[in-house]
């Protein structure tokens, strides 16, 4: 697995951010092709926070 990155941010609290890990299954240049979808559909459920950045790591993620 590769891993997604996602920095979120507060709507309301633009400084407060935090970093989520999103299982991505598929190689780097899949992430970084298809990556933008899968952040979308991530954000989708959660109205309160905005995607501030992503980005694709091939480090494994630790519940992968």
């Amino acid at each position: 697995m590769i891993a997604l990155t996602l920095l979120m941010c507060l709507n309301s609290e633009p400084a407060n951010c935090h970093a989520e890990d999103v299982a991505f299954d598929g190689s780097i240049m899949q992430c970084a092709m298809f990556g933008q979808a899968v952040a979308a559909n991530y954000m989708n459920g959660r109205p309160n926070w905005s995607l501030k950045r992503y980005r694709c790591s091939s480090r494994r993620l630790k519940d992968a």
